[in-house]
């Protein structure tokens, strides 16, 4: 009876209930779309670090600081053993790490060296391009992203000279051919990065098979490596990234929870207007011997069908916009791709989390629920002939 009721009112109610169950379909519309924007940037993200640079999980050695320049050219051991077998296997890949500078038409330009295998198939840095073929040719191959190649004016074919400074602290230099300029939606592998093979850098580092970084294909049982290594899981390399997400999400979410704050001010005035207009209707059935709770019950069921009702609207009708960027994406203006933000240079596809939607329903129906409970509950201390005279 109560549900028949509560229906028939919204039916009655006409072009309130439309703008209702329109705004409810809205605000719900934008938090969806926002929040799956935002969870599709960070597995797109976890994605391509994991594809590009650290695979699932690597090994540092306990020098090693990338933010840190001072360190890098005291950050090198020799290669594990056990782990010998799997770079061998193709389960891992060492990377060198070694400062330096290159001298793009005349200008100085620091950079950092990274010595990678030109075989390795684990990480999409193209590396074949690394390929030594000539060994008396005095021109090293490398690689560089677009960014460097852009921000140094530089194209493929260049021989630029690279100077750096070996273990013994001797500068030494080489002409370098740039044989390949990437393009990579990792900003870290590519701004004031110049990639060559590994034995060729540990040669020319005066060292013998030793690296800075081993990063592997699928994440260890034993993450103990000995004293010399630190590992450092997919999880703690996605924590800069994440709070830059969740830095971010912050201002999303401030007008998301004014929109939230206009739905509920909606439904709360819908309702007050329809106990002022129903007084002598809610003073018949109070007399007629309708409990109390009964009445509250009513008009909170009347918030909860428009929230219902503007949620059934929202997967219609978003539906299609849903399916779009879930499956094409959305293209990031390149202004904000060249700001070094890993994840925005590929298209950015949403990511519709069941858990994230479940949990905006429940957020949503339960404001719904109460902004409509709230004048209701003044019912409950209305006498039957105060209602039928029309008074407050």
């Amino acid at each position: 009876m109560i549900t028949k009721l509560a229906i028939k009112r919204i039916l009655g109610n006409g072009w309130h209930s439309v703008i209702n169950i329109a705004i409810l379909s809205i605000v719900l519309l934008g938090i969806v779309l926002i929040q799956s924007i935002y969870d599709g940037w960070s597995r797109t993200a976890r994605r391509q670090l994991i594809e590009w640079e650290n695979g699932n999980g690597h090994y540092e050695q306990q020098n090693y600081d990338k933010y840190d320049s001072f360190t890098i050219d005291k950050s090198y051991a020799p290669i594990p053993e056990g782990i010998q077998t799997q770079i061998d296997n193709g389960e891992a890949v060492p990377i060198l790490v070694s400062t330096g500078m290159l001298y793009p038409n005349g200008r100085m330009t620091p950079i950092t060296i990274k010595g990678i295998p030109y075989s390795q198939t684990l990480l999409k840095i193209p590396t074949q391009y690394l390929k030594i073929t000539d060994n008396t040719s005095l021109e090293i191959p490398v690689v560089i992203g677009q960014q460097m190649a852009k921000s140094a004016e530089i194209n493929e074919g260049d021989t630029i000279p690279l100077r750096w400074k070996d273990v013994n602290g001797v500068f030494n230099a080489y002409d370098v051919v740039v044989a390949k300029i990437m393009r990579t939606p990792v900003p870290s592998i590519d701004v004031s990065q110049v990639w060559m093979d590994f034995a060729k850098l540990n040669e020319l580092k005066e060292l013998q098979n030793s690296t800075t970084i081993i990063v592997l294909k699928s994440e260890p049982r034993n993450t103990s490596l000995g004293k010399e290594w630190k590992y450092i899981s997919t999880k703690e390399t996605m924590e800069s990234t994440k709070a830059m997400i969740n830095a971010d999400k912050s201002g999303g979410y401030v007008i998301l929870a004014l929109m939230m704050f206009l739905a509920m001010v909606a439904i709360f005035d819908t309702q007050t207007l329809a106990i002022f207009k129903r007084k002598k209707e809610i003073g018949t059935l109070l007399a007629l011997g309708m409990p109390k709770k009964q009445i509250i019950k009513l008009f909170t069921l009347e918030g909860s069908l428009y929230m219902l009702l503007g949620t059934i609207v929202t997967a219609v009708l978003g539906l299609p916009i849903f399916l779009y960027l879930g499956i094409k994406g959305i293209q990031i203006p390149q202004e904000v791709g060249n700001m070094n933000v890993v994840g925005v240079i590929e298209p950015m596809k949403s990511y519709f989390s069941p858990f994230a939607l479940l949990f905006i329903f429940i957020i949503m129906m339960a404001l719904t629920v109460y902004s409509s409970w709230l004048p209701a509950a003044k019912i409950a201390r209305m006498k039957a002939t105060d209602a039928i005279k029309g008074k407050a």
